[in-house]
């Protein structure tokens, strides 16, 4: 089974308006961690096998950006939890496509 987990991270108090930068360090973060991720404009989509990689992940993001200097971090996440079939991205991905 797979989690399909959504996240949008917020740097609060950059002194800016663009996050492209931070957006990258997440991304960095992510490819480190060998999952498959699908980014999109607001949020990026996460496909686990575990939901418990979660919170490893998202402390490894905000640590990433603290060492940034970010001092405030709003993280944003919606979970689909699937039971019934196989879950994925790229299945979804497919759907729409037809």
């Amino acid at each position: 089974m797979k989690y399909i987990v959504d996240i949008s991270v917020e740097p609060i108090g950059t002194g800016t308006t663009s996050i492209s930068k931070y957006v990258k360090i997440v991304y960095d973060v992510l490819k480190s961690k060998g999952i498959k991720f699908y980014p999109a404009p607001s949020m990026t989509s996460l496909e686990l096998d575990d939901i418990t990689q979660l919170g490893y992940i998202l402390k490894d993001i905000d640590d990433a950006l603290a060492s940034e200097g970010i001092k405030r971090i709003v993280s944003f996440m919606k979970i689909d939890d699937r039971r019934d079939k196989e879950n994925s991205i790229e299945h979804k991905l497919e759907v729409i496509k037809t």
